[in-house]
Protein backbone atom coordinates (compact mmCIF):
# COMPACT_ATOMS: atom_id res chain seq x y z
CA UNK A 1 0.00 0.00 0.00
CA UNK A 2 1.51 3.25 -0.76
CA UNK A 3 -0.47 6.44 0.61
CA UNK A 4 0.08 9.83 -0.62
CA UNK A 5 -1.68 13.07 0.16
CA UNK A 6 -4.66 12.72 -1.78
CA UNK A 7 -5.25 8.99 -1.33
CA UNK A 8 -3.69 5.13 -1.87
CA UNK A 9 -2.66 2.93 -3.89
CA UNK A 10 -2.62 -0.74 -3.63
CA UNK A 11 0.52 -1.70 -5.46
CA UNK A 12 0.78 -5.48 -7.08
CA UNK A 13 3.18 -7.37 -9.31
CA UNK A 14 5.31 -5.11 -11.86
CA UNK A 15 3.49 -1.89 -10.28
CA UNK A 16 5.74 -3.20 -6.97
CA UNK A 17 8.71 -4.05 -8.41
CA UNK A 18 8.66 -0.74 -10.25
CA UNK A 19 8.31 1.10 -7.11
CA UNK A 20 10.61 -0.79 -5.09
CA UNK A 21 13.23 0.08 -7.39
CA UNK A 22 12.90 3.98 -7.15
CA UNK A 23 15.46 4.00 -4.70
CA UNK A 24 17.19 7.49 -5.65
CA UNK A 25 20.16 5.48 -6.90
CA UNK A 26 18.85 3.34 -10.30
CA UNK A 27 17.70 5.54 -13.06
CA UNK A 28 14.73 4.78 -15.52
CA UNK A 29 17.05 2.67 -17.41
CA UNK A 30 18.45 0.43 -15.08
CA UNK A 31 14.97 0.14 -13.40
CA UNK A 32 13.84 -1.32 -17.02
CA UNK A 33 16.90 -3.17 -17.28
CA UNK A 34 16.54 -5.10 -13.78
CA UNK A 35 12.69 -6.02 -14.85
CA UNK A 36 13.47 -7.29 -18.33
CA UNK A 37 16.15 -9.46 -16.71
CA UNK A 38 13.11 -10.54 -13.86
CA UNK A 39 10.72 -10.93 -16.85
CA UNK A 40 13.22 -11.96 -19.73
CA UNK A 41 10.26 -13.93 -21.44
CA UNK A 42 8.47 -10.72 -21.88
CA UNK A 43 9.12 -8.42 -24.60
CA UNK A 44 11.70 -5.67 -24.04
CA UNK A 45 10.31 -2.89 -25.78
CA UNK A 46 6.71 -3.39 -23.54
CA UNK A 47 8.64 -3.84 -20.72
CA UNK A 48 10.29 0.02 -21.05
CA UNK A 49 7.10 1.36 -22.19
CA UNK A 50 4.70 -0.10 -19.22
CA UNK A 51 7.67 1.22 -17.04
CA UNK A 52 7.68 4.92 -18.56
CA UNK A 53 3.47 4.77 -18.54
CA UNK A 54 3.63 3.76 -14.81
CA UNK A 55 6.32 6.25 -13.50
CA UNK A 56 4.50 9.03 -15.38
CA UNK A 57 1.29 8.50 -13.91
CA UNK A 58 3.18 8.57 -10.30
CA UNK A 59 4.81 11.64 -11.40
CA UNK A 60 1.57 13.57 -12.51
CA UNK A 61 0.12 12.37 -9.23
CA UNK A 62 3.64 13.89 -7.92
CA UNK A 63 4.35 10.78 -6.06
CA UNK A 64 7.61 10.36 -7.81
CA UNK A 65 9.97 12.84 -9.49
CA UNK A 66 12.51 11.83 -11.32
Amino acid sequence: MLLFPEGALRLQGTGREILERCDGQRTVQQIVQDLQKLYSAGDPARIEAEVASFLEQLHRKRIVDY
